[in-house]
Parts: structure tokens; sequence; C-alpha cells
């Protein structure tokens, strides 16, 4: 099992627009030990980090971001839906964000998939970040488990993480045995102790999202859970019990 992680959420999306260089610098300053963040395909084939499948609510874009091209995409502001001060943040590509992250965060990548999502991000993601030795740094994770099985059959090494919420149909431990995975994420709603239990009894860490309140943090954390996904990485440090 591994020690105790703290995971920003799309970076420190709790004060800063998700997804974004501002918000991974200040989960980084609030000593984030990993990032998650969300991937997805351009039209010409671009992995870049975004979390929604249409451009509006943060991009204030009509249209999908599959049917863009990144030269179209970093038109777009990202960052002024938040607060006018912020304006001038762009979508990134992956490669940007590793740039930014400069080994001083882990990687959990979340590959969305939505109805007609281009094939081929699983092996484009892969050769990214084996280009930035970034592999054995990186969990997968995505609610299509698809596109799990296609990083398994890609990269045999490669760390998979099964998430899951309330909509999730599979079984999510099922899922984590057949996909080899090393951990389960969990939707903080769904959590319990008798699940954990089973989780461990397969060897895997558990992980619970989205937890932004510090009497939760603590909660989850007397419960044993490898880490805590939060929107705010700096209240990690006002909890009265660590275990990091």
């Amino acid at each position: 099992m591994a020690t105790f992680i703290k995971i920003a959420h799309r970076g420190a999306s709790g004060n800063f627009p998700e997804n974004t260089g501002l918000a991974f610098e200040k989960a980084i300053e609030a000593r984030a030990d990993t990032i998650e963040l969300d991937c997805q395909l351009s039209q010409d084939g671009h992995v870049v980090v975004f979390h929604d499948e249409r451009l509006g609510r943060t991009a204030g874009a009509r249209g999908r971001l599959k049917d863009k091209t990144l030269d179209q995409l970093k038109k777009l502001d990202v960052g002024q839906w938040r607060k006018k001060s912020y304006k001038g943040e762009r979508i990134l590509t992956i490669e940007e964000a590793l740039e930014i992250i400069g080994g001083r965060a882990d990687l959990c990548l979340d590959i969305k998939h939505f109805p007609d999502s281009p094939p081929g991000i699983e092996i484009k993601l892969l050769f990214i970040v084996s280009r930035y030795d970034y592999l054995e740094r990186t969990i997968f994770s995505s609610f299509d488990y698809r596109c799990l099985s296609r990083v398994r059959e890609l990269a045999p090494e490669a760390r998979i993480g099964v998430i899951f919420d309330a909509a999730t149909k599979a079984d999510p431990l099922e899922a984590a045995q057949e996909l080899a995975a090393g951990s389960v994420h969990i939707h903080k709603d769904l959590a319990s102790r008798e699940f954990l239990e089973r989780a461990w009894e397969q060897g895997l860490d558990v992980y619970v999202w989205t937890v932004n309140e510090v009497r939760e943090m603590e909660k989850f954390m007397s419960w044993g859970v490898q880490g805590i996904v939060s929107d705010f990485p700096e209240k990690f440090w006002k909890l009265k019990w660590k275990s990091f």
C-alpha cells in the first residue's frame, strides 16, 4: 500500500481556473504530491488539457473541443470565466503541462472519452509521458474502462486507476482486477469502510474524490485511505490528524 498522497483536482481549482498553468503552479505551491488533470484530443490530434466535452463553461465558446484545431483552441481564454484578473490563461497541451509541472509533482491523467471522440489518445499519452520520463510517475484513469484496457495492452507496466461514481454500471473492483489496476478512485458519497476493506483485500490503493471540507478529509484519513483528491490542496495542511 502507498503512503498517503495529496492530489490536486485539476490543479488548485478551488481558487484558480481549472486545468491551467496557474492552477498547477498553485497546487505545487500548496505541496500537492500529485496533480490530476483531464486529457482529450483536438481535431488535429493534439492531446490537450480540458475537462468538458463542450467549450462553453470555461472557454466561453460554442461547440465541442474535438471539432477545433489546436490553433483555434489557443485563441480561447480559460482564465477569465473564474475572475477577470485571471485573463490570459490558455488551453494547454499535455506537453506544456508537463513542462510547467517540471517534475515537481506526479500526475493522474483522467482520459476523457465522449461520443464520437477521435481514437488514439492512449498511445499518444503513453508516448508523451514516456518521452518526458514520467511513465512511472503517472496514473492513467478514466470512466471509460475501454480506454484503460487500451493503455494496459499498449503498456503492461503502466499504472492504472479505476475511477467511478454512482453512474458507473460496471463493478469497479472486478474492472480493477481485469485491468491489473493499482488503485480505485471512488466518489466521496460512495466511500464506505466496507468498500475500503474489499479493495484492500485485492491489494488496491483507495483514493477518494472530490473532498473539499477539512472535516471530511480527516474522516477519510482516519479510515486509512491512501489518497484524497481535492480542489483545495492547501487545506491538507489544516488537518489535525496527518499521516504525511
